[in-house]
């Protein structure tokens, strides 16, 4: 992690061109990142301080995952000694020159937002489905897996109802429920079998479809991929943050990852468009500990 030797609020980004984030807005990046996250919100938070943690977890009874292609199986509630590994995350964020003579601290004030919505979306997107995934884990693969994967039936109650009982089966508790934001509709329409809604949407609180809070993700969180609803007991979803956030701007690269609505299909040139990309990068572990306590609902 970098190391901040100036006052950002007297320096210009020209000449500050890579760094650590100020720790005023690093601060309120991850405090974006994690809420912004529909896995975050859910999952359980631990501690790291390296790249490489130890740290003790409460199993049930089944098999579970201790470390990067290390599972055993357990037949009694123990104490399990886990690892978890950080994996570096960036992401790059093209902007125009006219920001270099922005200070440091301006332009993280303008850039802070946008920084963590693209780290979140990059999070829900690999701890979910598996997409650009550095991880050895995900809830998609360990649903699979399980043979925890339903198809939607078009009754939302029957859907998520099967969903919880395939978790409950391999005795966990279903604490939770991750949807796609186009799933909400469908939910205050759907009633059980006395006809009761299966919704609960109260001010200042997450919705709750059958009593399990649910994180809305944006429609195209998965690249518009089969999966639209996972069910699970979240405390077999960890997460850990190590550090802060570096950056670095860069002036020549080509960005093959985005493309100008002007050309599509044709990489963005930051030369040929007079432009600037902010690339952040930040450490983040993550790991399911048991592939059973989880259930994909696919379209």
């Amino acid at each position: 992690m970098a190391t901040i030797t100036y006052t950002p609020d007297n320096v210009t980004l020209m000449s500050a061109r890579m760094g650590a984030v100020p720790q005023e807005f690093s601060d309120q990046i991850l405090t974006g990142v994690k809420t912004g996250s529909a896995f975050m919100r859910l999952a359980k938070a631990i501690t790291i301080a390296k790249p490489e943690t130890q740290f003790t977890h409460m199993s049930g009874v089944g098999a579970y995952w201790v470390d990067e292609g290390a599972r055993i199986q357990t037949s009694k509630p123990t104490w399990l000694k886990l690892t978890m590994r950080a994996k570096k995350l960036g992401v790059t964020i093209p902007c125009t020159k006219e920001h270099l003579k922005y200070s440091v601290s301006d332009f993280f004030e303008l850039m802070k937002a946008e920084v963590a919505q693209a780290f979140y979306r990059k999070v829900d997107a690999a701890a979910f489905a598996g997409i650009d995934n550095p991880y050895a884990f995900s809830v998609l693969q360990s649903a699979t897996a399980a043979g925890h994967v339903l198809t939607k039936t078009g009754d939302a109650y029957a859907d998520v109802n099967e969903a919880m009982g395939l978790v409950e089966d391999e005795d966990f508790t279903p604490n939770g429920l991750a949807a796609l934001a186009s799933q909400q509709r469908e939910f205050r329409g759907a009633r059980d079998a006395a006809g009761a809604p299966i919704a609960s949407v109260a001010a200042g609180a997450p919705d709750e479809v059958l009593g399990l809070p649910v994180a809305y993700l944006a429609n195209d969180a998965f690249d518009k991929g089969p999966i639209i609803q996972i069910v699970g007991d979240w405390n077999e979803a960890l997460y850990g943050i190590l550090g802060g956030i570096d950056y670095q701007i860069l002036t020549e690269a080509t960005l093959p990852s985005i493309e100008a609505s002007d050309a599509p299909g044709e990489p963005f040139s930051l030369a040929e468009r007079d432009s600037i990309a902010l690339k952040a990068t930040m450490e983040v572990g993550m790991m399911i500990t048991s592939d059973k306590a989880f259930t994909v609902i696919q379209r």
